[in-house]
């Protein structure tokens, strides 16, 4: 595999977006000897994301930098990330997604890091929250469905968002090869599905490797006005819980779960239930009895409890039959 890094970036309809995200590309600081590339995927975009993509390069693109806009028809991020992957060139990928301003050393740093230590699968960055002014709402309902900050968590739950990450080409390959397939899709079109990102991680870590992450590695989420408010926060909360259900496939084996995956399932279908009861029960009594009306943060745990519920009433088997197709592809790579 070729040393050296290249970004991708997965677009959908990102023709606003992503002129600010090339702009922070085009001004990266990487020494001479450290080849680099860029591979923007249009994932069935309706817009002129791919026009926009190869005509800002052509103005400010770097010299020497390779430079490619490829088509993904079929909708979902994984999909064009998976794209992304078999048509790079070199062993460092770091993805960056089409709202993220990477700080003018990022993938200098990331080279660094990466090359410095082989056992880093995954590698995350900070993130800072660059909410398009003004602000139409308070940033703590941003931050809380929104990668930011410094990664505190990696080294306990064993993953890092997918924003700003740096990935390991030869274990992707290595994993593609024997057939792995993820249960995520990442977004599709107006889903908000998401977990891709987490779920590379946690095959990574079951696989041997380091995932960490490092506050050298800084960007700018920005997120823009059509994303600063409550339905979008209420949705994004929504597809965040039922992602959490579709990686437990990933958390059985992590935490060596004894007890059969089915038994776990159903038991927390029913949990799920009687939770939004109680929740529903909770709201009903305080908009009657204390005329109190019912709070944001009451609307979004709602929102968060009903995706938890749809997630294990409809992929059960989905998540069963993924569990053991994870662990053969484990056992399989493990042989050889």
């Amino acid at each position: 595999m070729e040393i050296g890094v290249t970004v991708i970036i997965c677009c959908y309809n990102s023709a606003e977006r992503l002129p600010e995200t090339l702009k922070h590309l085009a001004v990266q600081q990487v020494s001479e000897h450290i080849a680099w590339e860029i591979i923007v995927i249009d994932n069935a975009s309706t817009d002129e994301t791919s026009n926009v993509a190869r005509e800002l390069w052509k103005v400010q693109g770097c010299k020497g930098v390779g430079f490619e806009v490829l088509h993904q028809p079929k909708p979902g991020k994984n999909y064009a990330f998976e794209m992304g992957v078999t048509h790079s060139k070199f062993e460092y990928l770091i993805t960056c997604d089409d709202d993220n301003w990477l700080n003018s050393n990022y993938i200098q740093t990331a080279f660094d890091l990466m090359h410095a230590d082989s056992n880093i699968g995954a590698l995350g960055g900070l993130g800072i929250i660059e909410p398009q002014q003004p602000v139409l709402l308070p940033e703590a309902y941003i931050h809380s469905v929104t990668v930011n900050e410094s990664q505190k968590w990696v080294d306990t739950e064993h993953w890092v968002y997918g924003a700003g990450s740096v990935y390991r080409k030869s274990i992707l390959t290595n994993l593609l090869d024997n057939h792995w397939r993820q249960i995520t899709t990442g977004r599709t079109g107006s889903s908000l599905i998401c977990g891709e990102d987490v779920e590379i991680c946690f095959i990574f870590y079951l696989l041997g490797y380091k995932i960490t992450a490092n506050d050298q590695l800084v960007f700018k989420h920005f997120i823009p006005h059509k994303r600063q408010n409550i339905e979008y926060i209420a949705r994004l909360k929504y597809w965040m819980a039922y992602t959490n259900v579709l990686l437990y496939t990933y958390h059985a084996i992590i935490h060596k779960e004894k007890r059969p995956i089915e038994q776990v399932l159903s038991g927390w279908l029913f949990t799920s239930l009687k939770a939004i009861i109680r929740q529903k029960i909770s709201l009903v009594y305080k908009t009657l009895k204390k005329r109190e009306s019912t709070s944001i943060e009451s609307k979004l745990q709602l929102m968060g409890l009903w995706g938890t519920f749809h997630a294990l009433l409809y992929n059960r088997k989905k998540i069963k039959k993924h569990h053991y197709h994870t662990k053969a592809v484990l056992s399989k790579i493990n042989q050889l």
